[in-house]
Parts: structure tokens; C-alpha cells; sequence
């Protein structure tokens, strides 16, 4: 307790030079998505947490769809975390969208997820470095995610990723992550980064950070969260908030084709 008690005095006295609100009278605005949910039991204390995170769920997972019902009673925002690609040989999971598959088969991928998770309202992208930065892989999870008026928050974990504006011209709601959290989960780098996130919310009106379910990540989630606005100067709102709407164009369906590994 006193190591937490330390971190947020040091937070507060470090971020004191900001300002609390914009030009504009309001508060600068953060998202905070709790990545990589569906794998435990101890990951529903998420859900408990006060405030309008976003919790991102792995498909498939044996928690999930308790997690999910658990975070709408709650009042948070629910979105699929779809297992994509990497650039390693690394598994992202069960019902990974990969380049060995045409769109049918995304397609029948997508449909499990949409089905196991009618909660959500949006998807980000579970690992993907090498299948967001392709054009026509995305095209087809775009086509699919505007049928059903969800928004796309690009994880960014390729700084190639072309899954942004392959959302901007299907005229899909988009939001990039801007912090990782808690790549490294000690306390302290959880503190710097945090004060990453604030500084980029101060500077530009709003900012998103990606979380993942630690012990840690908890623990500071716990005494930060409940006083935001007179600690921080920010208000919480879900990632769709966040998300930049555009006008929606028709949707030109691609062929179901396969697509050449890279």
C-alpha cells in the first residue's frame, strides 16, 4: 500500500503543471482499454473497477462471455480483441486471422466472435503486426465491422500498420492507441507511463492507452481511477468516444480471394 501511496503523490506532484481544462472549458479526455481479457477468473475484477474503461476480449477464452455480461452490468464498453498475424511465428490464439486464409474463411472467423460477444460494440487487434499492415486483409475485416456499425481501434503494434486508413475509407469510426501501459508491469514504469499518457492528453485533448490484465496494472488502476478530474486535470470515457467518425462510403465488397503470404 505504501509503495502505491508514494507512486500517485508522485504523480500528482509531477503532473501539477498542467492544466485542468482546455480552451475550450473542458477537460481533456483519456480511454483506458484493458487488453488480452477472457483467460481467468481473477480477470473479472477488471469489470469492478470504476469508471468507463474499455475491456478488449480474446474470442474463444474461457472467462470471456462471463467477463463481457460482467462489464456491461458495470458500465463498461465491450470490444472483440481478435487474435491477428504477428511477425513472429508466435500463436495470437484461437481463430487467428492469418495470411494463409481467403475471406470466406475471415468472414466465418469473425461471424464466432461476433456471436460468442454480443456485447461488443467495436474490435481492436490482438498481436497483428504482419496482418495490419497488409491493404486487403483489412479491407475484408473492415467490410465486416462496418455491416454491423462497429468502430476499429488500431493497437499499433506495427508501426506499417495500414489498418487505420483502410477504416477511414470503409468511413468506420477509428481511434489509435498513443501508450502502452504496462509493457514492463513494475510500478514505477506503470507510473512513467502513465504520466505519458496524461501529458499526451494535456497536449492534444485526448489520449488512449492500452492495459493489460496484471496484478499491478490493477492495483494502480484501483487509486488512480476514482478522482481523476482533481488529480489529473482528465475526464474517462470509452475508446469509442475517442473514436474519429467519418462519412461512411458505400461498401464494395473485395472477391474472396486468397491472399500471397508475405
Amino acid at each position: 500500500m505504501r509503495v502505491w501511496l508514494k507512486v500517485v503523490a508522485s504523480l500528482i506532484l509531477g503532473l501539477m503543471a498542467f492544466s485542468a481544462q482546455s480552451e475550450e472549458g473542458a477537460l481533456p479526455r483519456i480511454a483506458i482499454v484493458i487488453d488480452d481479457l477472457g483467460n481467468s477468473r481473477f480477470q473479472q475484477e477488471f469489470a469492478k473497477l470504476p469508471g468507463a474503461l474499455t475491456l478488449a476480449m480474446l474470442p474463444h477464452t474461457p472467462y470471456a462471455e462471463r467477463i463481457a455480461r460482467n462489464a456491461q452490468e458495470t458500465g463498461k464498453e465491450v470490444i472483440i480483441h481478435m487474435p491477428m498475424q504477428p511477425g513472429s511465428n508466435a500463436n495470437a490464439g484461437i481463430g487467428m486471422l492469418t495470411t494463409d486464409e481467403d475471406k470466406a474463411q475471415f468472414i466465418m472467423l469473425m461471424e464466432q466472435a461476433f456471436v460468442q460477444l454480443p456485447q461488443a460494440v467495436g474490435m481492436n487487434n490482438h498481436m497483428g503486426s504482419q496482418l495490419t499492415a497488409l491493404i486487403e486483409p483489412m479491407q475484408w475485416v473492415m467490410e465486416q465491422l462496418a455491416l454491423r456499425n462497429f468502430y476499429f481501434l488500431d493497437s499499433r503494434t506495427t508501426a506499417a500498420t495500414q489498418a487505420e486508413n483502410v477504416a477511414r475509407e470503409f468511413g468506420i469510426p477509428v481511434a489509435r492507441r498513443h501508450v502502452f501501459l504496462d509493457n514492463d508491469p513494475q510500478a514505477d514504469e506503470i507510473e512513467l507511463r502513465w504520466r505519458d499518457l496524461i501529458r499526451h492528453a494535456h497536449k492534444h485533448g485526448e489520449a488512449i492507452a492500452i492495459a493489460h490484465p496484471h496484478r499491478s496494472t490493477l492495483e494502480f488502476l484501483k487509486h488512480v481511477l476514482p478522482d481523476l478530474a482533481n488529480q489529473y486535470g482528465v475526464e474517462l470515457v470509452v475508446a469509442s468516444a475517442l473514436a474519429e467518425p467519418r462519412t461512411a462510403q458505400p461498401i464494395q465488397l473485395t472477391e474472396h480471394k486468397k491472399t500471397p503470404a508475405n
